[in-house]
């Protein structure tokens, strides 16, 4: 019947760059996924970060609000900086109001960001180096692998 095919790997970084989180993705990055990965990495409302960027978090914020979950509401949600320039149209007024990374200059220092802000995608390409080895993978042996590999990189 063939095998399950996964979408992506999601991932949840802290800004210096290390992986505190990963879950596999089967199909597609459906926001509401990522809004139940993020509340499993952050259980509570006290755990949850100060700011979560995501590239799609104009999405997730509107979900958010459709749903009504107020779990991240004492957390800054802008949008990378990244997918904010090359990715969202400056016409979409909600991403613009409430996902803008330049509406957060505590995140700014000297006029640059004080940290990278897509660290997520500069792993998600060097993690794409391993797809060849990867697509064959038994799933044992797929999760052992993206679990250690980081580490020993």
């Amino acid at each position: 019947f063939g095998q399950w095919q996964t979408h992506n790997e999601q991932l949840i970084m802290w800004p210096c760059g290390v992986i505190l989180a990963r879950a596999t993705f089967f199909g597609s990055e459906v926001v509401s996924a990522v809004n139940d990965f993020a509340k499993a990495v952050f259980p509570t409302m006290s755990s949850t970060p100060e700011y979560f960027i995501f590239d799609n978090n104009c999405r997730l914020c509107a979900h958010q609000e459709t749903i009504k979950d107020t779990h991240f509401c004492q957390t800054g949600m802008p949008v990378d900086v990244f997918h904010f320039n090359s990715k969202h149209k400056e016409t979409d007024l909600y991403c613009q109001q409430h996902c803008n990374p330049a509406a957060y200059p505590e995140l700014i220092e000297d006029g640059k960001w004080w940290f990278n802000t897509s660290t997520c995608e500069q792993t998600n390409v060097w993690l794409g180096g391993y797809q060849a080895i990867l697509c064959d993978m038994g799933m044992h042996r797929y999760n052992f692998y993206l679990r250690f590999r980081p580490i020993y990189s």
